[in-house]
């Protein structure tokens, strides 16, 4: 069961240190949050620093005023001290310290999962064999995972709704934020059938770090990740560079055209070393695979 003090204690850290980054875990014993707290405030040598003041002028009025945004519009807040916690994030570097979620992270935390990801400006090769692998895998029964962004996040998130299957979609903005405009509807679909999960305040605005630091829940979730679609800085090579931090599988879609600078990430992950995929089968038989030897 939830212990509000815990999970207040929880948001003070988060709202102190930042979002994501790894300041916070160089004090912060995830699985003893009191003590590391008590610790961490009785410190002389770090009485000045600037997180830990920011820590002691947090008012309780603020917390709540978040509780409450969130009781509202039916949004969870799940922390390292909630049996919710999704054991994989646990071994990160910089494992989330809240979760913000909509729908039922239980459906998604521990279950087969694959990471489709690519480009917002994608091509039509693209889109359609991402979305025959989303719907394929999701008959499976296979989570899918991705970033909620337009063009091949969205294409899998769909797919796999279609199919009737669970789907999970990482936020790098708050999720009662719009964004991208007018996927609100998207966001309550996909709460039905999995879950929506942001580390950000319900009302936070996207940035271009965010996105880069919500990738390594994206893959940090999943089995594998499939990479449909990227160029050489696309937010999809930083997925996949992420899963091979984290040994995880890379498959990579076939390139459409070799010379084509949209598809150079998915050349530098081949020659890398990254699987290329040609048929859902084969990652499907890879997770039979993994989850025979578990």
């Amino acid at each position: 069961m939830t212990d509000p003090a815990l999970t207040a204690l929880w948001l003070r850290i988060t709202l102190a240190f930042g979002f994501g980054g790894y300041k916070k875990w160089q004090y912060i014993d995830i699985d003893d949050v009191k003590n590391s707290v008590e610790m961490l405030l009785s410190n002389p040598a770090l009485q000045n620093d600037e997180h830990i003041n920011k820590y002691k002028r947090l008012s309780s009025k603020q917390i709540d005023s978040i509780f409450e945004t969130c009781k509202k519009n039916d949004i969870s807040i799940v922390t390292p001290s909630d049996e919710e916690y999704p054991e994989r994030f646990r071994h990160l570097p910089d494992p989330p310290s809240v979760l913000f979620v909509l729908g039922d992270i239980r459906s998604v935390s521990d279950v087969p999962s694959v990471a489709i990801v690519g480009a917002r400006e994608c091509c039509d090769y693209s889109a359609s064999l991402s979305g025959t692998f989303a719907a394929s895998l999701a008959e499976h029964g296979i989570n899918i995972v991705s970033g909620f962004a337009r063009g091949i996040d969205q294409r899998a998130h769909l797919a796999a709704l279609e199919a009737g299957s669970v789907t999970t979609a990482f936020l790098g903005s708050g999720i009662l934020r719009d964004y991208p405009k007018g996927t609100m509807r998207l966001k309550k679909l996909i709460s039905e059938h999995g879950a929506v999960i942001s580390e950000y305040l319900p009302t936070s605005f996207p940035t271009k770090q965010s996105f880069k630091v919500r990738n390594r829940m994206i893959s940090a979730l999943s089995d594998c990740v499939l990479v449909a679609e990227a160029s050489s800085h696309s937010g999809a090579l930083n997925t996949a560079n992420h899963a091979a931090e984290q040994g995880k599988e890379v498959f990579v879609i076939p390139p459409h055209d070799l010379y084509d600078k949209r598809f150079d990430g998915q050349s530098e992950l081949l020659l890398d070393g990254a699987q290329i995929a040609v048929h859902p089968d084969q990652i499907f038989e890879f997770l039979m695979e993994l989850y025979g030897r578990k």
